[in-house]
């Protein structure tokens, strides 16, 4: 069977009914206790009710679990493939989430939302820094006055590593080989994807791009947006972040 190929405007499109398969073994409950606990140092902790925008939702699976604790979640991306998965497991449960079809780089929502997650290096799919700049201040102006963004970046180390070079392991669901090819002096990486959906042997193949920001570029994207404090660790620790951290997460206040 010939490979589809997904287009570069939308990488996820062709694997977005495979997707949950294919992530079968995130602990997406694990990232949101850290979120959790994140937010909770830097003063607003998330609790029942708290309302949260989930930036490059996919197929919801974030989106849910802050659903589960109480949470008003909505949830938007730009992948209409992914959002359909979404919104059809949100029907399976009966919850109601709305999945919203945004370009994070130029959204506009209500300033209602207590606290705002982009999770697992979302944000590097964003390739232009300006449009960075436009995503940081469209999420400040979807959050209220005292709201809190939390997210995660892989490192200019992480990209450079190539860490993006891997596969799938035994037994997997949908079989996967990625090949990532680092550009130094644009910090973007290529990523060729391969995949085979074993139950029907259909195979993929996408082209994914991720550029890595520094630390100095985020923040001051994040101070221009009108984010009054900014703190960063060590993924999934409470440590800065060092040299050789491959993941950051930033807690990015919208009051001191």
């Amino acid at each position: 069977m010939a490979p589809r190929v997904a287009k570069r405007t939308d990488p996820f499109a062709l694997i977005a009914p495979h997707y949950d398969a294919l992530m079968s073994n995130v602990p997406y409950d694990l990232w949101v206790q850290y979120v959790l606990q994140l937010a909770s140092r830097a003063g607003r902790p998330v609790r029942p009710g708290s309302s949260v925008l989930d930036l490059a939702t996919g197929t919801g699976s974030v989106a849910f679990e802050f659903a589960a604790l109480g949470c008003r979640v909505t949830g938007i991306d730009c992948s209409e493939p992914m959002l359909a998965e979404a919104r059809r497991k949100a029907a399976e449960r009966d919850l109601h989430i709305p999945f919203l079809c945004r370009d994070l780089a130029d959204f506009q929502l209500p300033a209602e939302f207590d606290h705002a997650v982009c999770l697992y290096d979302s944000l590097n799919y964003i390739l232009d820094l300006a449009d960075l700049e436009r995503a940081f201040a469209s999420t400040r102006a979807a959050l209220n006055s005292t709201g809190v963004f939390i997210f995660d970046v892989n490192t200019v180390q992480a990209l450079e590593a190539e860490l993006f070079t891997q596969e799938h392991r035994p037994g997997a669901a949908v079989e996967y080989r990625w090949r990532s090819k680092y550009n130094a002096r644009t910090r973007m990486s290529r990523i060729k994807m391969q995949f085979r959906v074993v139950a029907t042997g259909e195979r993929i193949s996408a082209v994914h791009y991720q550029r890595a920001y520094t630390d100095s570029q985020i923040r001051a994207g994040l101070s221009e947006a009108g984010f009054m404090a900014v703190a960063s660790y060590d993924a999934y620790r409470f440590a800065p972040p060092t040299p050789e951290s491959d993941r950051v997460f930033y807690v990015a206040s919208a009051a001191d």
